[in-house]
């Protein structure tokens, strides 16, 4: 199957090295990570579903967005894993319900600690090779982790994102997001201002004072 991820691309650096296509940083603490039992390699069915989990919350694309903290470009990967890994479905009610979850709506929940156990309640099934649900920011993206990476590999070079990539703009087609295609300058004070790393900070509202007398 392939399947694809968003990583501050590094060109020199190995496969599972910082930079690289397959590095996993340690000690997560996202979705479903556990890291005392695995680390967790996150990917998505689609390439739009990969832009959403990474740029969703930023609601103005620049192309400053798409330039890492690090100095290092946005870079789409696309990944190569076997069909036949098993994969927990979060959506699926029954198999749900046979870990102890009556309501759905907890897997796409923003609470870290619920995801976080249920997840390793899924691991230590001892059937699975990750879990797949459906994306915080629409029903068709499915995106996955995967703590079993066996038989995952990087199959193209992966493509620098720009404001003008035709991935970008179907990801902000699929979940309504706006592109600026200059470089943003000084926000004016009625501006919502975001950072490359989705830190976005209201405008502060203008001070009325009263006139002297």
């Amino acid at each position: 199957m392939r399947l694809y991820r968003v990583i501050p691309y590094d060109a020199s650096a190995a496969p599972t090295q910082r930079g690289g296509v397959l590095f996993v940083p340690a000690g997560g603490s996202n979705r479903i990570d556990n890291p005392d039992l695995y680390d967790v390699l996150y990917l998505a069915g689609t390439p739009e579903a990969a832009m959403a989990e990474t740029f969703g919350r930023i609601p103005l694309w620049t192309p400053e967005t798409f330039v890492h903290g690090s100095g290092r470009r946005y870079a789409l990967t696309t990944i190569e894993a076997p069909d036949s890994i098993a994969l927990f479905a979060l959506d699926d009610v029954d198999a749900l319900k046979s870990i102890g979850i009556t309501k759905p709506r907890s897997v796409v929940m923003r609470d870290r600690g619920k995801t976080q156990a249920l997840a390793r309640a899924i691991f230590e099934t001892g059937r699975y090779a990750g879990a797949s649900w459906w994306s915080y920011y629409g029903p068709d993206l499915t995106v996955m982790g995967r703590w079993d990476r066996d038989g995952v590999s990087a199959i193209e070079t992966p493509e620098n994102l720009t404001v003008v990539s035709a991935v970008v703009k179907a990801a902000s087609d699929a979940i309504v997001r706006q592109i600026v295609r200059t470089k943003s300058a000084a926000p004016a004070a009625n501006q919502t201002r975001c950072g490359t790393l989705g830190r976005c900070v209201a405008p502060t509202p203008p001070r009325f004072e009263m006139p002297k007398r």
